[in-house]
């Protein structure tokens, strides 16, 4: 989403062939960033990570609703110094209402047999939202997008995960509204390290051993 506002993803192409002869000219055409605080984030899943984002875009002083066909609320804990929190409910709402409401749309699902964002969709959604994909590929129609992005209906897409891993479309990999990684959502140390300790959890669970 930083990245996105602030166009990081184009600057960061264009600054090393540009930067020195066409700086103004650059600087000019980045000129209208957009800040998260304030604005809705809509997000598709409210499962662990769902969960989550919402903690960081609450953080970030968002508005923060969401949809999810298994979850009717939860409660998100923002912890703060001295052991001291607050728990903020998250009601979700419908999917519809979800995607016509937010400035942000960022999916947490499971991988679909069809994409639950296509041409449809983004015509209900609000002119210049932006959509993130860290879920699988194929949740958004690509093609979809692309049209949607040239148009200026989409601001701007933020995608870890393809519709053909590992060779995404060339369409896909240069498109100067498009922030991309090679599916690296979990690639942390913490992140590995984290999961290493849950499956040894699991492994003695399900040996009994305490």
């Amino acid at each position: 989403l930083f990245t996105g506002c602030r166009f990081l993803q184009d600057s960061n192409r264009k600054m090393p062939v540009s930067g020195q002869t066409e700086f103004a000219k650059l600087k000019k055409s980045y000129e209208k960033g957009l800040e998260l605080r304030g604005k809705t984030i809509g997000i598709v899943g409210l499962g662990r990570i769902g969960q989550e984002v919402a903690r960081i875009a609450l953080g970030l002083g968002m508005k923060v609703i969401a949809s999810d066909l298994m979850i009717d609320k939860t409660s998100i804990r923002l912890d703060f110094q001295n052991n001291q929190y607050i728990d903020i409910e998250i009601v979700t709402e419908p999917f519809e209402e979800v995607i016509k409401k937010a400035d942000f749309i960022t999916l947490h699902v499971p991988a679909q047999k069809s994409a639950i964002i296509g041409k449809e969709e983004i015509a209900k959604m609000k002119d210049g939202v932006a959509l993130i994909n860290c879920a699988r590929g194929g949740v958004i129609d690509e093609e979809a997008l692309i049209k949607a992005l040239d148009a200026g209906k989409v601001s701007f897409a933020g995608l870890d995960v393809f519709v053909n891993e590992p060779t995404p479309s060339e369409k896909i990999l240069t498109h100067p509204k498009i922030s991309l990684t090679p599916h690296i959502g979990a690639s942390t140390v913490e992140a590995q390290d984290r999961i290493g300790e849950e499956l040894a959890m699991q492994v003695a669970s399900i040996l009994k051993i305490s």
